[in-house]
C-alpha cells in the first residue's frame, strides 16, 4: 500500500497501537481525545494529497473565489478539528462553583469543592473528578478516588497530611501514575524527572490556611463513585 493511503494506515496503526502503550511512569497519557485528534489530522492530511492528485481542478475565476476556496478548506479542516475538540472537551467552559452539592456533603467539603472549582487556583484545569461529574483537565490524574488512595500513599502518616503535602510541596514525594502498579509515594530524588513537576507552583502562598484545610477535607471525602 503506497501513497497517502499507505501513510494514513501506517500512522493510524502507530496512533492507536503504539501511543496507548507508552509507559505510565513517563508521566505522559494519550487518552481518547488525543488519539481521535491525531487521527483526524492524519486523515485530513491524506485526503489533501489524494485530492491534490485527483486531476485538473478548475481555477477560481476571481480573487474573491480564490479567497472563498481557501476559507472553505480552512474551515473544513482546522475548524472541524477545533469544533470536535471543543465539543468533546470544552476549552473555555469554566466549571461553576455553584455545582449541585452532593448528598451528605458537609459544609467544609462544600467549601473545599468551591476552592477546587475556583478559577484563581485552577485545580480543575488539570484534574477531573468523574465520580462527581466534574469534568476538568486531563493533564493530571482523576481525583475521584483521591481520599481512599491517600490512606496508603505515606505509610505512618495520615491521609490528610499526605494530601496537604501533595498540594503545598508536590516535589517532596513522587506518586506514580495508577498504571505503574505502584501504590506508595516514592522519594522524589530528581524532581525534574517526576510527575509532580506538573503541579502549579505557589499554591501555598495563594491559598489561605482555611482554603487549604477545606480543600484537603474535600479531597479526603473522594472515595470513588457513590
Amino acid at each position: 500500500m503506497k501513497g497517502p493511503v499507505g501513510f494514513a494506515v501506517g500512522a493510524l496503526l502507530v496512533i492507536w497501537g503504539a501511543l496507548p502503550l507508552v509507559p505510565a511512569a513517563w508521566g505522559i497519557r494519550f487518552g481518547a481525545p488525543y488519539l481521535v485528534f491525531f487521527s483526524m489530522a492524519v486523515l485530513g492530511s491524506a485526503a489533501f494529497f489524494v485530492l491534490l492528485n485527483w486531476g485538473p481542478v478548475r481555477q477560481p475565476e476571481s480573487p474573491a473565489m480564490t479567497f472563498a476556496s481557501i476559507l472553505l478548506v480552512y474551515v473544513g479542516t482546522v475548524g472541524g478539528m477545533v469544533w470536535f475538540g471543543n465539543w468533546y472537551y470544552p476549552q473555555f467552559e469554566t466549571p461553576r462553583v455553584a455545582a449541585p452539592q452532593a448528598a451528605g456533603e458537609s459544609a467544609a467539603e462544600s467549601r473545599g469543592r468551591a476552592v477546587f472549582l475556583n478559577p484563581s487556583f485552577a485545580c480543575f484545569a488539570c484534574h477531573t473528578i468523574e465520580a462527581l461529574g466534574i469534568r476538568g483537565g486531563q493533564r493530571g490524574p482523576d481525583l475521584s478516588n483521591a481520599g481512599k488512595q491517600a490512606e496508603s500513599r505515606r505509610p505512618g502518616r495520615s491521609a490528610e497530611d499526605y494530601l496537604l503535602e501533595a498540594i503545598v510541596d508536590p516535589w517532596a514525594c513522587f506518586t506514580p501514575l495508577p498504571a505503574s502498579g505502584l501504590v506508595e509515594c516514592q522519594p522524589a530524588a530528581d524532581a525534574a524527572k517526576t510527575y509532580p513537576q506538573l503541579m502549579i507552583p505557589g499554591l501555598k502562598e495563594r491559598m489561605s490556611e482555611a482554603d487549604l484545610k477545606d480543600l484537603v477535607v474535600f479531597l479526603r471525602s473522594l472515595k470513588g463513585r457513590p
